[in-house]
């Protein structure tokens, strides 16, 4: 039953470190909404930006406009950003408690992080800590999509499935929001 229980997490692993590398690559040759840069706000428009969603889904305020993001939002970029570090850290604890019963040469480059924690204890406890991470981010995200999908009106959940999400287009001759 173990074997089962630990063949299930490393498969679930494997794919989640191959998904991640894909992300990664992703973010450098896919469209702009993909695009590395809107995970790490280096522009004032996606400070003030981060603002706003934070009134609104700490707030509870009123959303004056939509947000002009037609892809994530500036705050929901950020969030992706730490939850990679986090899904970084996880993988290197894990891959680290695994040196210690493999010759495979990938898992021995982490074996240098289980003195940095102390021992095997110390890197188990913090990646059972880090574990808790997605499940509460899981939780967090489906509540903001379908809470932003009902106070937006644009569509974000069922644009996941079909593809489509309405966005207003601006009048001739009216500035662009970015």
């Amino acid at each position: 039953w173990f074997g089962t229980v630990r063949f299930i997490h490393f498969t679930a692993a494997y794919i989640l470190i191959f998904n991640f590398l894909f992300r990664i690559y992703w973010g450098f040759v896919g469209n702009e909404y993909a695009n590395w840069r809107n995970f790490i706000p280096l522009r004032r428009s996606q400070w003030v930006e981060i603002g706003k969603v934070l009134k609104v889904d700490i707030l509870l305020g009123k959303m004056e406009e939509p947000l002009p993001s037609t892809g994530h939002n500036a705050l929901a970029g950020v969030v992706y950003f730490l939850s990679f570090l986090v899904f970084l850290a996880q993988v290197m604890t894990g891959l680290a408690l695994y040196s210690a019963m493999s010759d495979w040469p990938l898992a021995n480059m982490f074996a240098w992080v289980v003195p940095l924690f102390g021992g095997d204890f110390g890197v188990r406890q913090w990646h059972h800590m880090l574990m808790w991470f997605f499940p509460i981010f899981i939780l967090v995200h489906v509540y903001l999509v379908a809470y932003h999908d009902y106070v937006e009106g644009r569509g974000v959940m069922s644009s996941m499935v079909g593809g489509w999400k309405f966005i207003d287009r601006p009048s001739p001759g009216a500035r662009s929001r970015r």
